[in-house]
């Protein structure tokens, strides 16, 4: 699913991997997988959702999970994301974003 105003533009192909890896991790946890960001809002400056015209990072929701399912879903994403992938909690959403760096 895809929060309404959600900008997918410019989005990077790795990107619509992962995508498709969390929704496999957020249905073991039965709720949906929602894009609450990618190439639209104000984010932290070292992250990259906008790198040179490039969106390189989604937000998904988190407040649909359980509070204790929450650390579970964080822990199952980086496992299956794999190192190629940075994987933050944050205090309302899970980012992920494709490092190029940890990629070469």
């Amino acid at each position: 699913m895809i929060k309404s105003g959600v900008d997918l533009s410019n989005l990077q192909p790795q990107m619509a991997i992962a995508y498709t890896i969390a929704c496999f991790v957020y249905q073991k946890h039965n709720v949906p997988c929602v894009i609450t960001s990618a190439f639209d809002d104000v984010h932290k400056v070292n992250t990259l959702h906008q790198r040179d015209g490039i969106c390189r990072a989604l937000d998904l929701r988190t407040n649909n999970l359980q509070p204790l399912d929450i650390p579970l879903v964080y822990s199952d994403l980086k496992n299956c994301l794999g190192d190629q992938f940075d994987v933050v909690l944050e205090k309302d959403h899970v980012h992920i974003e494709f490092d190029v760096h940890r990629a070469l």
